[in-house]
């Protein structure tokens, strides 16, 4: 379901048309998940495209025909970023049902865009975890360092070394470990999972569909301080299991890990645009002498700017569609700034971006020229609050 631009619905704002939908708590509860799904996903994406282009009006023409807005309700969990943003009606004559979405306020956000997901990732111990925009932002801008070390301002100086030498007594165990050439069947390894070391050991079925988690993987690790993914050991147990060798082809394997990589959107602020550095092993695993299958090594180098793992969740109008942002240009507009004007003294700021909508940009005026608000005072005077019918 891709929404289209309707031009025939009587509202002056952009209205965006999502088709038919399952409207109702209970009802969309008794649906198929994969069309739940599918209609969700695309009033997100119409809600976020329209926050991010100055608002409008998303409708909806209701699947069920006994719906009834005030006894079913929505059936739709709106994110708490959509707070004080959307209004609903259902207008029964047509057996239609409208979100009015207003704009994204900047200002009071923090940031420029409405995002429903960054999709970059760092680091945290053992996890690998999500920025969200603020992070992000903040990330994007080089204020932050890797997450790994922000708890260390909360402990004690003995603490922190302690800290630090177990991070690093465990990085040298990774370091070891990929570069031996085989490994013992259920062999337990010494180290733990930590700021730079991933355990995976997926199902058959998960194996097929491994690039999602691995992209994640390699984002946090080179949004970070690098690391290491060993597919085939036990998380819990940190038990050697392997992948079975007769249900494994190592260039397979060793393409779809390299592709998954490769394709991963970057962003470079910095002159050198560096690609993603990474090395694929294969590490045998035997039991006793004989070769029972392998574990597939995955080590990550630490990245000059940002990795995603897969473009931001970002929408917008454009062009009477609906359209994701790419990654530079959500990034771009995500850390755009006021120009600088500490050499031009005549100059002042008459509205910044951070306080401004997506759409748009900052204003700069002559210091000796009225100001915006002047001019509305004396090209339009009165009571600012009133509004005057012409006959």
């Amino acid at each position: 379901m891709n929404p289209k631009t309707d031009l025939e619905t009587n509202f002056a704002e952009c209205v965006l048309n999502v088709g038919k939908v399952i409207l109702g708590e209970k009802q969309r509860n008794e649906m198929d998940p994969h069309l739940q799904k599918e209609q969700y996903l695309s009033i997100l994406h119409a809600i976020c495209a329209l926050l991010n282009s100055g608002g409008g009006v998303i409708k909806i023409e209701i699947a069920n025909e006994d719906y009834d807005y005030r006894s079913h309700g929505v059936g739709l969990k709106w994110r708490s970023m959509f707070n004080g943003y959307l209004d609903e009606m259902q207008q029964e004559e047509q057996n239609l049902f409208f979100i009015f979405v207003k704009s994204w306020n900047a200002k009071a956000s923090g940031v420029r865009l409405a995002t429903l997901s960054s999709n970059l990732y760092q680091r945290h111990k053992t996890s690998t975890k999500e920025m969200t925009s603020e992070e992000a932002l903040a990330f994007l801008k080089g204020e932050t360092r890797p997450l790994s070390n922000t708890h260390a301002s909360s402990l004690s100086p003995q603490n922190i070394q302690d800290c630090v030498q177990s991070e690093d007594d465990i990085k040298a165990s990774a370091d070891a470990l990929f570069a031996r050439n085989d490994l013992q069947y259920l062999e337990e390894l010494s180290f733990t999972q930590s700021t730079h070391v991933e355990f995976k050991m997926f199902s058959e079925e998960e194996l097929q569909h491994f690039e999602k988690n691995l992209s994640r993987c390699v984002s946090a690790f080179a949004n970070t301080e690098g690391g290491y993914i060993f597919l085939g050991v036990n998380e819990k147990t940190r038990q050697v299991v392997g992948y079975e060798k007769k249900k494994t082809d190592l260039t397979t394997i060793r393409n779809s890990i390299g592709r998954c990589i490769r394709k991963l959107p970057v962003h470079h602020f910095c002159t050198q645009r560096c690609e993603i550095k990474y090395a694929i092993k294969f590490l045998e695993v035997k039991n006793q002498r004989a070769l029972r299958g392998y574990v597939y090594a995955v080590k990550v180098e630490p990245f000059c700017c940002a990795v995603f793992a897969k473009e931001p969740s970002a929408w917008q109008v454009k062009d009477n569609r609906v359209v994701r942002l790419a990654t530079k240009e959500w990034a771009t507009r995500m850390i755009e700034a006021d120009p600088d004007l500490s050499r031009l003294s005549d100059m002042v700021l008459q509205l910044s971006v951070s306080a401004a909508t997506p759409q748009s940009s900052s204003v700069c005026t002559h210091k000796n020229l009225e100001c915006l608000e002047e001019l509305q005072k004396r090209h339009f005077p009165g009571n600012s609050s009133s509004v005057v019918a012409l006959e």
